[in-house]
């Protein structure tokens, strides 16, 4: 049986089966279904949680022949395997399925896997073992399916939030699952009972380097200069990653860059919008971007910017250094002429 990482806690409601195989696209939530069969084991009485990983601590036959020998006494135990490699050999194929045929019910048998191709999921001993136990799987996370999951967990935790705070936050979290988790589970204490908004999720991220400088990137799109450069010198003063800072730019102006192209040969600007997955709290400053550039000026931003990350790993020379190179940058973006920078372009 195959299940989806949300249909685990449903399952684990009914009881433990004998055996798990977890595998999936997110880390995260393959790590969440192992402790939440942990949680569900210790609930059932197993005394013993042994964890073991190959190419590190798991001798195959060493744990064969001590598993027979523990199983004479009463105590449940969960067996954990991790396969890091994703491929078990031979002789772990062999106790695993020795391990599946015993009618036992004291142990139960956890395979955790990360990612694994279809030539891994169409081998004999990954077929075997699925056909013998749960199959969890953790499918990706989609940029579609972001807010929803987000809401999911802000519910979790009890906390109200808009949807545009919902949407800014996947915005943030870039599909990184593990840090959208980490930052939801400091908003109980964090908001006190108040509703999350984007007021409030703005507030509350003004001293993480990674979400100031998403919000200086939507400032200087929807032109605020001054607000701008307040928000870069500050980022520079604080002693944020200057690297990080062109990253931010640069993977925006890549897509306007686009966006402008397909809009400057007649294309539907909510059209565009829509297909380049905007989000909707961004969908302001991002058109009031497109409304005042046009693609000549993005692939300038793009030389510019391509210039700075020259000068961060040292193949050029600025008299100001990066963040001088930055500060160009940012006032291209909020649509001030200034001398450009001429690099060449990787995309």
């Amino acid at each position: 049986m195959r299940l989806a990482s949300a249909a685990l806690a449903g399952r684990l409601h009914k009881g433990l089966d004998k055996a798990y195989l977890l595998f999936g696209a997110e880390p995260l939530l393959v790590e969440e279904s192992a402790e939440a069969i942990r949680l569900a084991a210790r609930d059932r009485g197993v005394d013993e949680i042994l964890r073991y990983t190959a190419g590190v601590d798991l001798d195959w036959k060493q744990l064969l022949s001590a598993g027979q020998a523990l199983s004479l006494f009463a105590s449940k135990r969960l067996w954990e395997i991790r396969l890091p490699t994703g491929r078990p050999g031979d002789t772990g194929a062999e106790v695993l399925m020795e391990f599946l045929s015993e009618t036992d019910n004291t142990d139960h048998l956890v395979v955790i896997l990360g990612k694994v191709d279809k030539a891994i999921q169409s081998s004999k001993w990954f077929k075997a073992v699925e056909s013998q136990s749960t199959a969890v799987e953790a499918r990706a996370v989609t940029v579609q399916q972001l807010p929803a999951w987000i809401r999911e967990r802000l519910n979790a935790q009890e906390i109200k939030a808009t949807e545009g705070a919902i949407d800014r936050l996947a915005y943030y979290s870039e599909g990184n699952l593990l840090f959208a988790a980490q930052e939801i589970s400091k908003l109980p204490l964090l908001l006190n009972g108040a509703e999350l908004d984007e007021d409030a999720l703005d507030t509350i991220v003004t001293d993480q380097a990674r979400f100031s400088v998403f919000t200086l990137v939507d400032t200087a799109l929807a032109g605020k200069t001054v607000e701008a450069m307040r928000m870069l010198h500050g980022l520079q003063r604080e002693g944020s990653e200057a690297i990080l800072v062109n990253w931010a730019i640069a993977r925006e102006v890549r897509s306007l860059y686009l966006m402008s192209l397909e809009i400057a040969q007649g294309a539907d600007r909510k059209t565009v919008l829509e297909r380049y997955r905007v989000w909707r709290s961004r969908v302001s400053c991002i058109s009031i971007a497109l409304g005042r550039l046009k693609p000549e000026n993005f692939l300038e931003l793009l030389q510019q910017l391509a210039y700075s990350d020259q000068v961060l790993k040292g193949q050029r020379q600025s008299p100001g250094g990066t963040w001088a190179e930055l500060e160009r940058a940012i006032l291209m973006l909020c649509g001030i002429n200034v001398l450009r920078r001429k690099a060449a372009i990787t995309y």
